[in-house]
């Protein structure tokens, strides 16, 4: 299982960190975390982009190890993992952009948006509404009695929606996801950086109400790694 284990770590992080920007391919990804080789002409922000998420993998097994309850302040130590070393982001337009310093684990003290694929500007949560929407996020989470795909998906977009930190919303929903996934013994699920406008699109249509077909997509994907394992062990 060990294989098995580093396959998902590195597909894992790899497409994770692909959808946000990060330029390190496949490969790239895989030797650095296998042999801690680098590649020209890549940043030590993307080196400690994947470091971080493979650590806050990890991290998350222990979680489930130690059977802790999924928390606001679990969710922003993995917040805080994920970030450690980065203290600030890049925001405004290509051709002016600024330097804006974050406090990794903290949650935002001004508010947020982001440039949709349809070229629209999409406001999140305000500051000042985070610590109730995340309150009920976390008593959905640990409250719900639907299928656990059903819930991983319906908190997945919940916690993207309020946007709760500066930067590393995306991973850490993602993470959180296959937190919920993997606490009921299911295989994390990757969604995959070729499949990004099709992830954008079904995270749309949930804040229009319908969240099924963001659904179907993580039970998609939750099948792709049941295949992936099999697969993984066939070459073994």
């Amino acid at each position: 299982m060990e294989l098995v284990d580093q396959k998902f770590k590195i597909e894992w992080t790899y497409n994770s960190n692909a959808i946000e920007g990060n330029t390190l391919t496949l490969q790239e990804t895989s030797f650095f975390l296998q042999h801690g080789l680098t590649s020209k002409g890549k940043t030590l922000k993307e080196y400690l982009e994947v470091q971080n998420h493979a650590d806050a993998i990890d991290f998350i097994k222990d979680i489930i190890m130690d059977k802790r309850k999924i928390t606001e302040g679990l969710i922003k130590e993995i917040h805080a993992l994920l970030l450690k070393g980065i203290d600030y982001i890049l925001i405004g337009s290509n051709d002016n952009k600024i330097k804006k310093n974050i406090t990794p684990g903290k949650y935002k003290t001004e508010p947020n948006h982001v440039v949709t694929i349809n070229g629209e500007i999409h406001k999140y949560f305000d500051p000042i509404r985070v610590p109730d929407e995340m309150e009920q996020l976390i008593h959905f989470i640990n409250n719900a009695t639907e299928h656990p795909v059903e819930v991983s998906a319906k908190a997945h977009h919940r916690f993207v929606a309020i946007h709760p930190f500066d930067d590393g919303n995306g991973r850490v929903g993602r993470i959180l996801m296959n937190l919920i996934l993997l606490k009921a013994s299911f295989l994390p699920v990757v969604i995959k950086n070729e499949n990004r406008e099709e992830y954008y699109r079904a995270l749309m249509k949930a804040d229009k109400g319908d969240v099924s077909q963001f659904i179907n997509m993580v039970a998609g994907e939750e099948k792709n790694s049941l295949e992936l394992m099999l697969n993984t062990i066939k070459e073994y």
